[in-house]
């Protein structure tokens, strides 16, 4: 069974300027972050806007990324849907195109009981013997998976791991406290919690800011977990300057996608209704940029 830890970038979809797919980007920015030095990538979630794909797009993406990524490391595809049936075909596509694991979320928008989460999932178990990244994110879904939950599915062997994405550090320790022995916790939302997870206990994280970090990513995750603490701060003050520049510069993941424009790795637009970020926008994410010391300001490349 597939072992998901480290550091897994949740990378964004390239589409053209038509809003067609770009794999060819795809495939750029899956090398880009592989150099970078992470543990594996996870496509189609929530930063891949999964909500604009139909299913021809998705085995696409999948096999595009498993083709590209060649072994180097675990490819995950974002799996979610409100029907146990529909996240069941979409788990084949993954299986299809040999992807390592699959994402999937609580039912999103219907708030089902607890109760309900755990048949959905049962049901997806019984239907294939994918390993399985539950995604407990609240914020996208409107319902939060309880410890409770978490520790009757991690009895399941085909659930691996759980990416922790409710920004709530209570749930997230309770998470590993009760459920590390049978699968592996990563965080999300690394800006938040990234060092406290890792000491904590949780193997890894998930995160967009990742692919935007660049080796920074991999450098924290060493620092963090070989107990170079005094690098592992200076680098989380710097992930924790990122997300306001995200979520000013326009509707998620369009401030990702500009991050990367400017940085000059493969980022393409977004699909409406996401709509790309403004020339001011852009402004804005290059001087958090600056500020986050991730890119040169005119004067450093100047003095250089």
């Amino acid at each position: 069974m597939v072992e998901l830890k480290g550091v897994i970038p949740a990378l964004t979809t390239p589409f053209k300027e038509d809003r067609s797919l770009d794999l060819a980007a795809l495939r750029r920015l899956n090398d880009i972050v592989l150099e970078d030095g992470v543990d594996g990538v996870l496509v189609a979630g929530c930063s891949g806007e999964t909500w604009a794909l139909d299913d021809n797009e998705r085995l696409a993406i999948f096999e595009a990324t498993v083709d590209q990524t060649a072994g180097r490391a675990p490819v995950i595809g974002g799996c979610g849907d409100i029907f146990a049936n529909r996240v069941i075909d979409k788990v084949r596509l993954a299986e299809r195109a040999g992807c390592d694991a699959v994402m999937i979320t609580a039912p999103p928008y219907i708030m089902p009981t607890q109760d309900d989460i755990y048949a959905f999932f049962k049901e997806i178990i019984a239907a294939s013997a994918m390993p399985i990244m539950v995604y407990n994110h609240p914020k996208r879904t409107g319902v939060a998976l309880s410890v409770d939950l978490m520790d009757r599915l991690a009895d399941e062997p085909t659930i691996v791991a759980l990416k922790e994405s409710s920004k709530d550090w209570n749930q997230l320790s309770q998470f590993i406290r009760r459920c590390r022995d049978r699968l592996n916790v990563l965080g999300g939302y690394i800006g938040l919690t990234g060092l406290a997870a890792l000491s904590e206990g949780a193997v890894g994280y998930v995160d967009s800011s990742t692919s935007v970090l660049g080796p920074l990513s991999p450098k924290f995750f060493r620092a963090a977990t070989t107990g170079d603490l005094d690098t592992a701060r200076a680098i989380q003050i710097q992930i924790t300057k990122l997300r306001p520049g995200f979520d000013a510069t326009g509707t998620f993941p369009a401030g990702i996608k500009a991050a990367l424009d400017i940085l000059g790795r493969p980022s393409g637009w977004p699909r409406d209704p996401v709509k790309p970020v403004t020339p001011e926008g852009r402004a804005i994410m290059r001087e958090v940029l600056i500020d986050a010391g991730i890119l040169e300001s005119e004067e450093e490349r100047k003095r250089a």
